[in-house]
């Protein structure tokens, strides 16, 4: 069953095509639940043929969810959750990055304004499979806890699927 939560996907790299596409073919929230930037192309196109919400740049795509998940390298992070720092209170922000530096206190350093966060670390086990492990802020609301590990392993298990 889809979880009844609105959410937004920023960022770049690899992954965010990947975490949209499998977020909408896993059916883990209503197509109309996820609002992009028109802005950025990779997500828009990952999008097509889905019900998803296409906001005019990444600021009103942050306004209308209550869960934003931010992908990008470690390198491109703190740029990334730069421009949503001043407009993420009340919401909860997950970053998904495949460096083990980008962790809790990583992120809490860059944007002071969230309250509530959550750093997925994405890593590959002996057969090379993808999974995420969660560091979670106590300030994260408990119900939203869930619907973030079922979007982020949506990803890891369709990028497992696909081989």
């Amino acid at each position: 069953m889809p979880q009844n939560v609105l959410v937004s996907v920023l960022g770049e790299g690899e992954y965010l095509p990947r975490l949209v596409r499998a977020i909408l073919e896993k059916e883990v929230i209503p197509a109309r639940n996820l609002f992009l930037s028109g802005k950025n192309a990779a997500a828009c196109q990952a999008a097509e043929g889905y019900d998803a919400r296409i906001c005019d740049d990444d600021l009103s795509a942050v306004m209308k969810s209550e869960i934003v998940l931010v992908t990008a390298s470690k390198r491109e992070m703190p740029t990334q959750l730069a421009q949503i720092s001043s407009s993420s209170q009340k919401r909860l922000v997950v970053t998904v990055c495949d460096s083990d530096k980008v962790d809790l206190a990583y992120v809490a350093e860059r944007i002071a304004s969230a309250t509530e966060l959550i750093a997925a670390v994405l890593h590959r086990d002996e057969q090379g499979r993808l999974y995420a492990t969660y560091e979670i802020s106590q300030k994260a609301r408990l119900f939203l806890h869930q619907p973030c590990r079922d979007l982020v392993n949506a990803m890891c298990d369709a990028i497992n699927e696909a081989g």
